[in-house]
């Protein structure tokens, strides 16, 4: 087996098994943010040696070339759901919006990020790679991210609905960083409008 493919092999599993310890740590131990620090930590450091790779850097979505048609689609998206997010609210009553949601519009993106690097970059553009056809690529990549929030049904739904749409963008124009900032705004308004949650109180923050 060619090296590459192996470490693409190897990538996905490693997303896989990230995933799986982060669903025991949130749901069994309690211990979500204590487990993402380290998780960036870790994943950060291996990220940051690979993206010494020009070709690398282009694979992952970490590019400028791609960036203004990716900022298209993703503000298209972003544009249509935000939309029906507050029409829902606002025919379901309007609710007061607390400060520190613009800590969490901050903040989140950061998060965003990493999620949208392991599902896009290293599970749907390593699949890509690998030679699985896209039909099928965006779909699995689209349950993967539903299943990152188990066993919450409700947001599980919405994500891997969101998800086929990222992954479609991504693998069309490769570009992590729209995605990530509509991931972050969309989910901070899902939370507070449709959820009725603030996440930042669900990490354990007192705000």
């Amino acid at each position: 087996m060619p090296a590459s493919r192996s470490r693409a092999i190897g990538e996905i599993a490693a997303v896989i098994s990230t995933g799986a310890v982060y669903l025991v740590f949130e749901n069994a131990l309690n211990l979500k943010l204590p487990f993402l620090v380290v998780c960036v930590l870790g994943w950060g450091t291996y990220a940051g040696r690979r993206l010494r790779d020009p070709q690398t850097r282009r694979d992952w979505g970490f590019r400028s070339d791609t960036l203004a048609p990716s900022a298209l689609a993703c503000g298209i998206f972003y544009g249509v759901v935000a939309g029906a997010l507050l029409a829902w609210r606002a025919w379901k009553g309007w609710i007061e919006i607390p400060p520190s949601t613009a800590i969490v519009f901050l903040v989140y993106p950061v998060w965003g990020l990493c999620q949208q690097f392991f599902v896009q970059s290293l599970v749907a553009g390593n699949l890509d790679r690998i030679g699985v056809p896209r039909l099928a690529i965006v779909p699995v990549a689209a349950i993967l991210f539903g299943l990152a929030h188990w066993p919450d049904w409700e947001l599980m739904g919405l994500c891997a609905g969101a998800g086929l749409a990222w992954t479609s963008i991504f693998l069309r124009f490769p570009n992590l960083i729209p995605i990530a900032l509509t991931h972050a705004w969309l989910g901070t308004l899902t939370y507070l409008m449709v959820l009725e949650r603030n996440p930042l109180r669900e990490m354990n923050l007192p705000w």
